[in-house]
């Protein structure tokens, strides 16, 4: 089994993780969810978001922008990260069940995986390791 983190607002995924106030947690097996619950990271500095994220064994976070700062404490918390997305929740879950994040609808707009290496690397790990 494996977890991921996305974040959420209105049923999107969050423009920016960093400031989020709620993510999903989604466990998936065996290529489908198996459950899924929500938790709560509201006035919550950085380290304390990434320990969080650490105690509920989160293995990847789905998000769509992210800090320099909040990427290296997830890297160095070995946490897969796939950044850029945007899009519905359960759209992006389906998408990445079938590694179809790399759809240009789940882009955030103005990206380009040539100017961007933290969201193309990180889909890369993604799709091999998934």
């Amino acid at each position: 089994m494996i977890r991921i983190a996305i974040p959420i607002f209105r049923n999107k995924v969050s423009p920016v993780f960093d400031s989020c106030t709620r993510v999903f947690l989604v466990d998936i097996e065996e290529k489908r969810e198996i459950d899924r619950k929500e938790i709560y990271l509201d006035a919550l500095a950085l380290t304390e978001r990434v320990t969080i994220l650490l105690k509920s064994g989160v293995d990847t976070i789905i998000c769509g922008g992210i800090s320099d700062v909040m990427e290296s404490m997830l890297m160095g918390a070995k946490i897969n990260l796939i950044s850029d997305i945007t899009g519905e929740i359960d759209q992006v879950l389906k998408a990445y069940l079938e590694k179809g994040l790399g759809q240009m609808q789940f882009q955030i707009p103005g990206f380009s995986p040539d100017s961007h290496k933290k969201g193309t690397n990180a889909r890369e790990r993604d799709h091999e390791n998934h």
